[in-house]
């Protein structure tokens, strides 16, 4: 990560509120975690634990994002993709108009965090800019 402009987020999404969405068929969850991500879900012992991190991951981007793209600038759920790596560790990569958007200003994909506790599932996000003139900081 370079050491230019930083911006974090962080969200908490109750693993139970994800229970919800799983269990809602034709609900709001193929709208919010890509193909990918659904699939990790479903192959886990517990897919609302996971849901629930990766909603946490993708608001946390989200809010760690839009601190550092000119304002108005949408971000959407599908273009933001938060997948486990074989290591286990949560891994964010971004897709379409908004990959494009990010090149455009320089900015990396944000790093990612999940703990699930308590019924809860915490994520933390940072993403990094260059600073002004491309100088470092």
């Amino acid at each position: 990560m370079n050491t230019g402009t930083h911006a974090t987020g962080t969200r908490l999404v109750r693993i139970a509120s994800a229970q919800d969405l799983l269990a809602s068929p034709g609900g709001d969850l193929p709208h919010l975690l890509t193909p990918a991500e659904l699939a990790q879900a479903n192959a886990r012992e517990n897919p609302a634990e996971y849901v629930a991190g990766h909603l946490a991951a993708k608001g946390a981007a989200t809010d760690a994002l839009a601190q550092l793209l000119p304002p108005g600038t949408g971000i959407d759920p599908l273009e933001l993709e938060t997948l486990d790596a074989s290591s286990g560790a949560p891994v964010c990569t971004v897709h379409g108009r908004l990959a494009g958007v990010l090149a455009a200003h320089g900015i990396e994909p944000p790093r990612i965090s999940i703990t699930n506790e308590a019924g809860a599932a915490l994520a933390t996000a940072v993403a990094c800019a260059p600073t002004a003139g491309g100088e470092e900081a």
